[in-house]
């Protein structure tokens, strides 16, 4: 088991308010110069007797931005004494305070048109506008902002001396800015619609909107940086069942096993320690941002079961995903368990402020870890035969060192090395086996050793969900030791969850996304208990009762199945936030709907499927707007049309499914206009289908080309079907001089503005013509301030064979 890595001890010189918590990434800045205070009525009080605004920075303790601003800024005295002088300053470790995370973020992200950590928010004191007024409204925020002006970013102790001066000087103009920023906030964050039709046409869209963004060179759905996005995985593994058309279903399930592999081929899968890191940098899953964080390896442990499991029904599970799941196991309890049984939250991604330095090797290493034989089987198992890959890009004086990364499937490696398989995996793991002693005696990452209810309850059940696929029951008994450890010690007198533990204290009442995951992990290991042929009915007992002590806490009572992700007696909040959008960790909301589903499925308990249409009808306007951005609710609306289609049915009738919803994020300033609803492509010959971009004054979309990496390119696509084939003459474009830019980027950057017209070219291909054909159009839209959301844009044209 690991032990917890401290921070590096340093000459304290200084020690702030932060040296009372328990959170890793607040004792990280402990011994800063800046006088620190955690969040809470302490901080809220000084402010409101200084009668200076709140400096809020949010982050945790494996973000690396975080480390170079503390570096950089917090540990500057200068830089310290402009901040303790002019504000409250607050730090919040967004893992424990998710609720105040999601508030600012969203400021965040309407003032700048972006997000990320470490986030940076200034917030009005109480007593700002009157005795009465709570304050802790935001009135600017941005995420890293550098110690010294560089490349057009205006330096952190700059903006620290403006936005003090606007303070002082325009208080009435940043009460009126702060008005706006809040109302939209709330506005985002706490506003509900009336239900609205919802049903397999959603569940529909979501597959080929998955589909259209799927990366068929490469793998994985939408761009670089590729995080691995469990959520999508489970929904299309669910959902193929229910795939009536067949190429569509070929599709999806070429796409799954596609990306299953590639995750776990590249360098963002630890080869050598087992795990994921966070996400891949590139586009081929190779260069991994290293920090590693126990919600996706829990989560990804499902999927890569699911994955297994499905397989196995239908004749022979891949042991591909076998040999991923286990070593991920493996590597879960052997580096992120405690002793008592929890599971760790993260280990980050620098060692001495060098990324990923933990991981890589040289071929030097190589040889003299292994031996000559050796060493040169597995260079070429992991790639390091072809030349180093990765240069810190934070470090590039660095010598160029490997990710290490498979170089295809082990069974295909195996045949090329005309070796069994069997050989090939008992050689590679002896030759894991001696690169890991050797890894293990270098300086290890930081280790965030604090428990998580959520996260836990996600591992828990990937623990489980690993047990069942193959049949090993030490990872029963782990996901059993770390329910009962949340169960005895992470509960307050009255049974209630308490979100984090470390060092022998439990603090902080549980969110629903708490009860949610931690209920999923007690289903899990019920399920696995029933294959094992172990009672577990005990941890189904306990995920009702659990269930409905969060129904009573979270749910709104003026709208059935309407929930909240924080308690009602939150002062420290401007609003009670309801989420529902599935990232790299699902909603709450999306959570309970499907542990419903399960416990009606489990129990055959009506109350809990009133409740899971209860909260299906709550969230179907999020579905109807957008299927993909709640996918996990998405995915409980297929399981219920398999349970009670009627009943579904009847949700929101009256209503057209979305019709009236205002769209605020993805709203976009293009319209996207077709010259023709259908299109006959003859057996000889082409058609044509003319297109019209139209963009609105004051923004522009990147170009095809856009000559900048990283960019999202305009593109044109046909997904769908077969037999036809699509091809374009895309416009180079006009330089793009905006200040958003650095400046030596100006005018290398193409764009449209206005009008753009196309002319699409459609002609058949080799293939017998099957399925239904689409258009896909992929843009995204800026300003000189900020970029929205790329949009994906399906044409409502007809595509025939002549």
């Amino acid at each position: 088991m690991a032990a917890p890595t401290e921070s590096p001890v340093k000459a304290q010189e200084h020690t702030n308010r932060l040296i009372h918590e328990t959170s890793p990434y607040l004792l990280q800045h402990a011994h800063n110069p800046v006088n620190w205070f955690p969040w809470g009525p302490e901080a809220f009080e000084e402010a409101r007797r200084r009668g200076v605004p709140i400096f809020v920075s949010i982050g945790y303790s494996t973000c690396y931005w975080c480390h170079v601003m503390e570096r950089e800024s917090f540990e500057n005295e200068a830089i310290a004494k402009q901040m303790n002088e002019n504000y409250v300053c607050i730090k919040v470790d967004r893992e424990e305070r998710p609720d105040v995370d999601d508030i600012y973020m969203t400021a965040v992200q309407m003032i700048t048109g972006r997000g990320g950590w470490p986030m940076s928010v200034w917030l009005t004191p109480p007593g700002t506008r009157g005795e009465s007024d709570r304050g802790l409204e935001p009135f600017f925020g941005g995420t890293y902002f550098p110690a010294v002006a560089r490349q057009g970013m205006t330096s952190f102790p700059q903006l620290l001396s403006a936005i003090t001066d606007a303070w002082n000087q325009r208080k009435p103009q940043i009460l009126d800015q702060t008005t706006r920023i809040t109302d939209g906030v709330r506005q985002q964050l706490a506003h509900k619609n009336d239900a609205v039709e919802v049903g397999a046409g959603q569940v529909g869209q979501a597959i080929s909107g998955l589909l259209r963004i799927y990366d068929r060179d490469n793998a994985g759905y939408g761009q670089a940086p590729k995080f691995p996005q469990p959520v999508f995985g489970m929904f299309l593994i669910e959902a193929l069942p229910t795939i009536d058309d067949p190429v569509i279903k070929d599709s999806v399930a070429r796409s799954l096993r596609h990306t299953l592999d590639r995750m776990a081929m590249g360098g963002m899968y630890d080869q050598v320690g087992g795990g994921f890191h966070r996400y891949s940098t590139d586009t081929i899953w190779l260069v991994p941002h290293f920090e590693k964080m126990l919600y996706d390896n829990g989560q990804l442990a499902t999927l890569y079961a699911r994955s297994y499991m499905r397989d196995a029904a239908s004749g022979g599970g891949d042991a591909f995903d076998a040999l991923v799941i286990r070593r991920m196991l493996d590597y879960v309890l052997r580096e992120m368990t405690d002793d008592r049984g929890g599971f760790y939250s993260a280990q980050d991604a620098e060692v001495d402020g060098h990324e990923g330095q933990n991981y890589l090797w040289s071929d030097e290493e190589f040889v003299d870890v292994l031996g000559e034989d050796d060493a040169a089987f597995a260079a070429k198992t992991y790639g390091v035969s072809r030349g180093p890959n990765f240069s810190d890009p934070h470090h590039p004086e660095d010598e160029r060192k490997n990710v290490l990364f498979l170089t295809a499937r082990p069974d295909g490696i195996a045949q090329k090395m005309k070796m069994s398989e069997d050989d090939f995996e008992r050689r590679l793991a002896s030759v894991n086996e001696r690169l890991y002693a050797a890894r293990v005696k270098r300086k290890q990452p930081r280790l965030d050793d604090k428990v998580l209810a959520g996260w836990n309850g996600l591992m828990i059940a990937g623990l489980a969900d690993g047990s069942r696929a193959l049949k090993e029951k030490k990872y029963y008994d782990a996901a059993q030791k770390a329910a009962d450890f949340i169960l005895k010690a992470m509960r307050d007198t009255n049974g209630e969850l308490l979100r984090t533990y470390r060092n022998g204290s439990a603090k902080t009442p549980a969110f629903l996304e708490d009860y949610a995951m931690f209920i999923r992990g007690l289903l899990a290991l019920h399920a696995a208990g029933e294959a094992l042929n172990i009672d577990a009915t005990n941890y189904l007992t306990v995920a009702a009762e659990l269930t409905d002590r969060a129904l009573k806490r979270f749910e709104d009572p003026d709208v059935p199945g309407a929930l909240y992700d924080t308690l009602p007696e939150q002062t420290d909040l401007i609003v009670r936030l309801t989420s529902s959008y599935d990232g790299a960790v699902p909603s709450g909301p999306s959570v309970m709907l499907n542990d419903l589903i399960t416990l009606y499925a489990r129990t055959s308990t009506q109350h809990f499927l009133d409740k899971a249409l209860d909260v299906l009808s709550a969230m179907s306007p999020m579905i109807a707007q957008n299927p993909i951005s709640p996918i996990e609710s998405t995915r409980g609306l297929q399981r219920l049309l398999q349970i009670d289609a009627e009943q579904v049915a009847a949700i929101g009738a009256g209503h057209e499914g979305g019709a009236e919803l205002s769209i605020k994020r993805d709203d976009t300033p293009v319209k996207v206009f077709a010259g023709a609803e259908r299109v006959v492509v003859p057996a000889m010959g082409k058609a044509t289908l003319p297109l019209e971009l139209r963009i609105d004054k004051g923004f522009h979309i990147t170009a095809h080309d856009p000559g900048i990496e990283d960019l999202i390119p305009l593109n044109i696509e046909i997904a769908g079907g077969k037999g036809v084939a699509l091809s374009v003459e895309y416009p180079k474009g006009e330089p793009y001089n905006g200040q958003a830019l650095p400046p030596e980027d100006r005018g290398k950057m193409k764009v449209h503005t206005g009008t753009l017209a196309l002319l699409l070219k459609l002609e058949r291909t080799d293939d017998q013509w099957s399925g239904r054909p689409i258009v896909i159009v992929t843009y995204q839209a800026c300003d000189d301030s900020a970029c929205f959301q790329p949009m994906t844009v399906e044409l409502d044209v007809a595509i025939d064979p002549g």
